[in-house]
Protein backbone atom coordinates (compact mmCIF):
# COMPACT_ATOMS: atom_id res chain seq x y z
CA UNK A 1 0.00 0.00 0.00
CA UNK A 2 1.78 2.99 -1.14
CA UNK A 3 0.72 6.45 -0.52
CA UNK A 4 2.46 9.85 -1.30
CA UNK A 5 1.86 11.39 2.09
CA UNK A 6 4.61 11.07 4.68
CA UNK A 7 3.21 8.89 7.35
CA UNK A 8 1.39 10.29 10.31
CA UNK A 9 0.13 13.56 8.61
CA UNK A 10 -3.18 11.78 7.46
CA UNK A 11 -4.02 14.57 4.91
CA UNK A 12 -3.28 17.43 7.33
CA UNK A 13 -1.61 20.57 5.77
CA UNK A 14 1.75 20.81 6.30
CA UNK A 15 2.78 24.17 8.21
CA UNK A 16 6.27 25.59 10.11
CA UNK A 17 6.41 25.50 13.30
CA UNK A 18 6.45 28.89 14.96
CA UNK A 19 9.50 30.48 16.71
CA UNK A 20 8.47 29.59 20.32
CA UNK A 21 11.27 31.29 21.73
CA UNK A 22 10.81 34.48 19.75
CA UNK A 23 7.21 34.53 20.37
CA UNK A 24 8.26 34.08 24.53
CA UNK A 25 10.66 37.22 23.85
CA UNK A 26 7.79 39.48 22.45
CA UNK A 27 5.53 38.40 25.56
CA UNK A 28 8.44 39.61 27.64
CA UNK A 29 9.06 42.79 26.25
CA UNK A 30 5.25 43.77 26.18
CA UNK A 31 4.85 42.81 29.97
CA UNK A 32 8.09 45.40 30.63
CA UNK A 33 6.29 47.55 28.56
CA UNK A 34 3.03 47.31 30.47
CA UNK A 35 5.51 47.94 33.43
CA UNK A 36 7.15 51.05 32.46
CA UNK A 37 3.82 52.42 30.98
CA UNK A 38 2.94 52.81 35.04
CA UNK A 39 5.61 55.01 35.49
CA UNK A 40 4.18 57.49 32.74
CA UNK A 41 2.35 60.80 33.48
CA UNK A 42 -0.18 59.53 30.54
CA UNK A 43 -3.21 57.78 30.95
CA UNK A 44 -2.20 54.09 31.69
CA UNK A 45 -5.46 52.30 30.77
CA UNK A 46 -5.13 52.38 27.10
CA UNK A 47 -2.22 51.21 26.63
CA UNK A 48 -2.16 48.51 29.44
CA UNK A 49 -5.59 46.98 27.19
CA UNK A 50 -3.68 47.06 24.30
CA UNK A 51 -0.80 45.04 25.58
CA UNK A 52 -3.39 42.68 27.53
CA UNK A 53 -4.82 42.50 24.23
CA UNK A 54 -1.33 41.97 21.73
CA UNK A 55 0.01 39.14 24.66
CA UNK A 56 -3.27 37.80 24.67
CA UNK A 57 -3.73 37.13 20.98
CA UNK A 58 0.21 35.99 20.67
CA UNK A 59 -0.59 33.44 23.15
CA UNK A 60 -3.48 32.43 21.49
CA UNK A 61 -2.51 32.49 18.04
CA UNK A 62 0.81 30.25 18.87
CA UNK A 63 0.38 28.86 21.80
CA UNK A 64 -2.76 27.80 21.36
CA UNK A 65 -2.11 27.07 17.39
CA UNK A 66 -4.97 28.98 16.55
CA UNK A 67 -2.88 30.41 13.62
CA UNK A 68 -2.62 26.55 12.09
CA UNK A 69 -6.24 25.77 12.78
CA UNK A 70 -9.65 25.73 10.83
CA UNK A 71 -10.57 29.61 11.17
CA UNK A 72 -13.81 28.61 12.57
CA UNK A 73 -11.74 27.85 15.98
CA UNK A 74 -10.17 31.57 15.35
CA UNK A 75 -14.05 33.11 15.12
CA UNK A 76 -14.79 31.12 18.10
CA UNK A 77 -12.45 32.30 20.25
CA UNK A 78 -12.72 36.16 18.79
CA UNK A 79 -16.05 36.73 18.88
CA UNK A 80 -16.35 37.57 22.85
CA UNK A 81 -14.15 39.98 22.60
CA UNK A 82 -16.02 42.49 21.96
CA UNK A 83 -18.81 41.98 24.55
CA UNK A 84 -15.55 41.69 27.06
CA UNK A 85 -14.45 44.90 25.81
CA UNK A 86 -17.78 46.90 26.46
CA UNK A 87 -18.48 45.28 29.40
CA UNK A 88 -14.83 46.63 30.75
CA UNK A 89 -15.63 49.74 29.21
CA UNK A 90 -18.95 50.08 31.02
CA UNK A 91 -17.37 48.59 34.19
CA UNK A 92 -14.91 51.68 34.04
CA UNK A 93 -17.64 54.25 33.17
CA UNK A 94 -19.82 53.30 36.20
CA UNK A 95 -16.94 53.06 38.22
CA UNK A 96 -15.33 56.64 37.24
CA UNK A 97 -18.99 58.07 35.97
CA UNK A 98 -20.98 57.56 39.17
CA UNK A 99 -18.55 58.79 42.01
CA UNK A 100 -20.36 61.24 44.33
Amino acid sequence: MSTDRPEGTMGAKAHRHPNYVLVGIVLILLTILEVSVISLPVPQLPFLLGFAIAKALLILMYFMHLKFDSRLYAVLFAYPWPLALLLVGMLIWVYFGFRA
